[in-house]
């Protein structure tokens, strides 16, 4: 999968899936362009996040460069993608990561919530492929995926506004993978699901949940790592992906499959099925665990 010599843009670039994306990309060669809001850093208790990665970058012999921008400020995207052409010298692959995520049931969520989850995982993202698909086209050939989530086709009723702002944006992705297409540009989507990052470290401050919670999120049965996600989002920049596009990557071990609830958690064998399927392990072959 080469992207040696890609410009890259990475939105939300500092942390969690994201920052893998920006490292998987430079150790191929790419050089990254890395966007993130050192406020949003700063708040959720990573300051400096942004330079720090950088500078893991370089000091392994990467290309990276750092694109302070604010996507809940709608004046910022473009300005974003203008500066990453500017410090890269054009734009290959555009990555779109930064989202923003207000965990509330329905009926308390404020018209402030609904629009800051709007504002950075819809209007922004638009404005930014507005500058980059021209940048693309012109080239006849550009690489454009964008991170989403398995809530796309299984919502969670912690979160709807970012739920329905995934789904959106994947209907986007189809529709924006038609037009492009003839110019050599694809447009594809990867929707994780549960990936242990920063973002849900709360939720290991109780380790026993936490390992309760991974077990039971899906069939695989344990959280996905950054990586998982990082490898297809490789694969779909390079020459290789040149035939794929309008595409959905569900990396959610499973997780989305639809089961019917009566059976227990999503895709989970009851113990049943499982020690059925134990006895027709060969005794060459390890048993399930």
């Amino acid at each position: 999968m080469t992207v040696s010599g890609k410009r890259v843009l990475i939105t939300g670039g500092s942390r969690g899936i994201a920052a893998q994306i920006a490292r998987t990309f430079a150790t191929k060669g790419a050089a990254v362009a890395i966007n993130f809001s050192e406020a949003a850093d700063r708040s959720a208790g990573w300051p400096n996040a942004g330079e720090n990665l950088v500078s893991e970058i370089m000091e392994a012999g990467g290309r990276a460069y750092v694109i302070e921008g604010d996507l809940s400020n709608p004046a910022q995207a473009t300005d974003i993608v203008d500066s990453a052409a500017k410090v890269l010298g054009g734009l290959d692959v555009l990555v779109l990561s930064a989202s923003a995520q207000i965990n509330k049931p329905f009926l308390d969520v404020t018209a402030d919530d609904i629009a800051a989850q709007i504002q950075v995982n819809l209007t922004s993202n638009i404005l930014i492929l507005q500058r980059t698909i021209p940048i693309m086209l012109e080239r006849r050939w550009g690489r454009i995926i964008t991170i989403g989530s398995a809530q796309e086709v299984a919502p969670s009723a912690e979160m709807p506004i970012y739920a329905l702002t995934k789904a959106a944006m994947w209907n986007l992705v189809c529709n924006l993978a038609v037009q492009t297409a003839p110019f050599g540009v694809t447009v594809n989507n990867v929707a994780p699901g549960l990936i242990q990052t920063d973002r849900n470290a709360h939720r290991r401050r109780d380790m026993e949940a936490w390992n309760a919670l991974a077990c039971q999120a899906n069939p695989v049965g344990r959280a996905g790592r950054p990586d998982d996600v990082a490898e297809w989002v490789l694969h779909l920049a390079s020459d290789k992906a040149g035939f794929t596009t309008g595409t959905n990557i569900l990396v959610t071990g499973g997780a989305h499959i639809p089961t019917n609830r009566a059976d227990g958690p999503p895709g989970r064998l009851s113990d049943r099925e499982t020690e059925a399927l134990r006895s027709r392990v060969p005794e060459s072959l390890p048993k399930l665990s």
